[in-house]
């Protein structure tokens, strides 16, 4: 039987996206790293404190990924940039579709092994067509294609042991998450389905797996997170007070804090009454913990 709870919901800083997306956690500083696409900004919140460090970018800025270096990788448009916080200096990291100037980066994060796998799809402004692209990169070198003809790639996690891999389409007609066997020295399985979301449910976003194996991804246009098993049921729904959540991570000092940031863009003219939390980043307790993250290992 699902089980379904209704938490306190926490408000962490003052910061506003027009589209939150890649929450990241960052032990060594205890912040929270993420990005608003739109707003073509990298965001840092200190979880004590609440205040962001903003950085600006020349494009939609699809995601923000840390490496081992104390660098941070950052999607664009056309490629991935590398961003030294400490100094603000930026360098080319590696391009992505340079030729197809209407597509962008969107979600992505690392495997245990610290390789990062990043999506792209068609800017929504120009259309939705399924021309995304799941890739895997490793150190400086090429990015290896892992799947095609995707609408909106997102939901990339992996189990404790690395040894699955989940990634899913949030386009609206499909709503579907994939898993695929995954082998440390790099062979990946045949994908499979692992849930198909009803629509009622949302569409699947931005995921992460917590310490006992299990599934969680942000429900966009459906309220909520949802929680599934290793074996595809959904044992847990996590209210929430904004439509569009976009992406979680697990953080804080036991991994127990679940940092959920959000959407503002589309929601309606009475949004600002309806839902003041949107687009703002949100945290919640359930009590239950995840995976230290993984940084991509340059």
């Amino acid at each position: 039987m699902t089980k379904v709870l209704n938490p306190d919901v926490e408000c962490v800083g003052e910061a506003k996206a027009v589209l939150g997306e890649s929450a990241c956690w960052s032990a060594e500083d205890e912040t929270l790293l993420w990005v608003d696409i739109l707003g073509r900004k990298v965001l840092r919140t200190d979880i004590g404190s609440g205040r962001t460090d903003e950085w600006a970018f020349p494009e939609q800025t699809g995601f923000v990924q840390p490496a081992d270096d104390g660098t941070w990788l950052v999607g664009q448009e056309n490629g991935i940039l590398r961003l030294d916080p400490a100094t603000g200096a930026r360098e080319d990291f590696l391009p992505l579709e340079t030729d197809n100037p209407a597509t962008r980066t969107n979600d992505a994060g690392c495997d245990r092994q610290g390789r990062l796998l990043v999506g792209t799809m068609h800017l929504p402004e120009i259309s939705f067509e399924p021309v995304g692209t799941l890739y895997r990169i490793a150190g400086r070198g090429a990015a290896e294609t892992l799947d095609t003809g995707l609408y909106v790639p997102n939901g990339i996690a992996f189990s404790p042991d690395g040894g699955t891999v989940y990634w899913a389409d949030t386009y609206r007609t499909r709503r579907q998450v994939w898993c695929a066997r995954y082998d440390p020295g790099g062979e990946v399985g045949e994908k499979r389905p692992f849930v198909q979301l009803d629509e009622e449910l949302g569409r699947p976003d931005g995921a992460a797996v917590d310490a006992a194996g299990c599934y969680w991804v942000a429900a966009a246009a459906g309220w909520q997170l949802l929680r599934y098993t290793p074996s595809g049921e959904l044992d847990l729904i996590v209210r929430l007070p904004v439509q569009r959540p976009s992406k979680l991570a697990f953080g804080g000092a036991d991994l127990t804090t679940i940092f959920i940031t959000t959407i503002s863009e589309g929601l309606g003219e009475d949004a600002p009454r309806t839902q003041p939390l949107a687009g703002r980043l949100l945290a919640v307790d359930v009590g239950i913990q995840g995976l230290p993250p993984v940084r991509f290992r340059a």
